[in-house]
């Protein structure tokens, strides 16, 4: 079995991360992804105001808006992370622990090859934009056993946002193609006879 620098990488961040879940658990987990929504929401609503209250403080502009931005991530993150922590110890030691476990393993399997995708994806516009394209990458990445999974699966990241961006429906069901737009239709490909 031949594997590239790439599916090494790959296999320690995806391992790396399922052995991470099955340590923490589900439940740690899960809450701890809302602590990052929580601190992404709470930066949202008060960063703003509070720059402008420590602008005084500070003296400068800039100043303030990294304090503020430090105190508000560190805050909700560690509160989060806290009550994460708690809640996930409680479950580990009860009789669900062994679920809890298993799920962690898996959700945590999935965050490391999402993450590894979304590195790929990096990896692949820079590798892209220097060499000219698709086409030209390097065969280390593209005779890799782990690239058809990364390129599916980055395209998917790709094709998520950009439907988010769009305002399109991003789950269940989308618009079909107008009859009178013959580029939109599934057969557009084939010759009219």
């Amino acid at each position: 079995m031949n594997l590239t620098a790439l599916d090494i990488v790959v296999l320690i961040a995806v391992a790396g991360s399922a052995v991470l879940g099955l340590v923490r658990g589900f439940v740690t987990e899960v809450l701890s992804m809302f602590a990052w929504v929580a601190m992404v929401a709470m930066l949202k609503l008060f960063h703003i105001p509070l720059a402008a209250a420590l602008s005084p403080v500070v003296g400068t502009v800039g100043g303030a808006a990294v304090l503020a931005f430090a105190i508000i991530t560190g805050v909700t993150y560690i509160g989060g992370r806290l009550v994460a922590n708690a809640i996930g110890a409680r479950t580990r030691t009860s009789i669900l622990g062994p679920v809890d476990r298993a799920l962690g393993f898996g959700f945590g399997a999935l965050k490391g090859l999402i993450l590894a995708s979304l590195v790929f994806l990096l990896a692949t516009l820079v590798i892209d934009t220097m060499s000219g394209g698709a086409s030209r990458r390097p065969g280390w990445m593209t005779t890799s056993r782990t690239y058809p999974l990364l390129n599916a699966t980055s395209a998917s990241i790709a094709d998520f946002v950009d439907r988010r961006r769009r305002g399109k429906p991003v789950f269940g069901a989308t618009t079909p193609p107008s009859r009178s737009d013959p580029s939109r239709s599934e057969n557009a490909s084939e010759p009219k006879s």
